[in-house]
């Protein structure tokens, strides 16, 4: 089903467009807009804008000291198009309900459509596009945003045209790395090269595959266009590429080892255990293949557990109750404040993994209180991550704790993950 809405305006403030998902599942949210440079309007500033789904801000892929929301490949920025259209595709699992989807300008931008399309069930959707690039040097033009979710593989059917001085190209670019070419070294950063398909006066359609093998995450397919290409359709492949559960709870962690370490020293907490309950979460989760097929098909269930950490979704927003810093006031107001808000902010491995923190922070501190310090036994704390709610935990702290499979696999692996984070 798709809905589109044409907007064509302009906006000087944050502007949101509310929509209903009519099953739960994979979507794709399609955002076309325009931004000029400070030079076009005569100001101080260029016009940008930033996309957020359910108030979830999407930043850079590896994060800097200064958050990154703007100049990034999910948002719209006046410099590089100088006023050209560049459109976004969000690719998400939403659940059914309603949804908004939030745009925020900075000074100003113009919105020319959004459009929603459901692919419930769909692990290799086949997005139709047949768009051509309006006339441009060198700019971003459209791009996809992968939130929570793998990729495998993709293919993109694109038509480029040689012509005397400027031929049409295009770029592709998969979080941050650019695909080459090795048959010109003129054109080597250009996958689509129109002045290779020598002096024919008609426009070649071409179709080009490329292979990622990328974990779930928020991914980035960005594609520049130079001069006039055509976009006819995107195929994305968000299957799974490893099947042994260790080898990939070992790449999760060894691909997220900064932000592993950023919400332990936050929250103050051995950043070995972050990681060790996150890949022992991950190592022993053997039916991961078909968690993801249901979690495409909208079939994982109302408490799911979600992203890198696997927070559910009841002891994140327990966890909120504990620690205002997961979820500040703001204006009065608490930033996260509805469900489908509270599902989007942890898709995002940064918050997911604060999350994480969070629980060890609560165990070791109530037990701490308690006159029984357990901060360095892996086992025990483990434990309590994998078996003690927030909201009413079962175990009452005591001078000889158990530990279960979960926590003794966990100090198990220690040593081995201390290595991992060079710590």
């Amino acid at each position: 089903m798709l809905m589109s809405t044409k907007i064509k305006r302009k906006i000087i403030a944050p502007y949101i467009h509310a929509f209903e998902i009519e099953k739960s599942g994979l979507v794709a949210i399609s955002v076309s807009a325009r931004c000029k440079s400070k030079e076009q309007i005569k100001s101080n500033t260029d016009e940008d804008l930033r996309v957020e789904i359910n108030h979830a801000p999407l930043r850079e892929l590896l994060p800097e000291k200064n958050i990154q929301q703007f100049n990034i490949p999910c948002a719209f920025n006046g410099s590089k198009l100088r006023g050209l259209k560049k459109t976004v595709v969000f690719l998400t699992v939403l659940e059914k309900g309603g949804h908004e989807i939030i745009l925020i300008p900075n000074n100003s931008a113009f919105v020319e459509e959004i459009q929603v399309q459901s692919y419930p069930g769909n692990q290799n959707p086949q997005i139709e596009v047949n768009e051509q690039a309006e006339d441009g040097d060198r700019r971003p033009w459209h791009n996809f945003v992968i939130i929570d979710l793998p990729l495998k593989s993709g293919s993109i059917k694109a038509g480029v045209q040689y012509y005397k001085y400027d031929s049409d190209d295009i770029k592709l670019i998969v979080d941050g790395h650019v695909y080459t070419r090795e048959d010109s070294r003129l054109h080597k950063f250009w996958l689509w090269a129109g002045s290779l398909l020598g002096k024919t006066p008609k426009r070649v359609v071409v179709e080009k595959e490329f292979e990622t093998h990328l974990l779930p995450n928020t991914h980035y397919i960005e594609m520049h266009a130079d001069k006039t290409p055509i976009l006819h359709d995107v195929q994305l492949d968000f299957s799974e590429n490893e099947t042994n559960a260790q080898v990939r709870a070992r790449r999760i962690i060894k691909e997220n080892v900064g932000i592993i370490k950023t919400a332990a020293k936050e929250f103050e907490v051995d950043p070995v255990m972050v990681a060790g309950v996150i890949h022992q979460e991950q190592s022993t989760n053997f039916n991961f293949r078909d968690k993801l097929t249901d979690y495409i098909g909208g079939l994982a269930g109302i408490d799911t557990s979600i992203g890198i950490g696997q927070v559910k979704v009841s002891t994140a927003e327990e966890l909120e109750q504990k620690f205002n810093k997961l979820n500040p006031i703001i204006n009065d107001k608490k930033v996260i404040n509805t469900r489908a808000m509270r599902v989007e902010f942890l898709k995002d491995p940064l918050m997911n993994v604060r999350y994480v923190a969070t629980k060890i922070k609560f165990d070791q501190d109530r037990w701490r209180d308690a006159g029984f310090d357990i901060s360095s036994k892996p086992e025990i704390l483990a434990t309590l991550y994998n078996i003690d709610s927030v909201k009413e935990p079962e175990k009452k702290p005591h001078i000889n704790p158990d530990s279960n499979d979960f926590g003794k696999g966990v100090a198990l692996n220690y040593n081995i993950i201390k290595g991992w984070l060079k710590i």
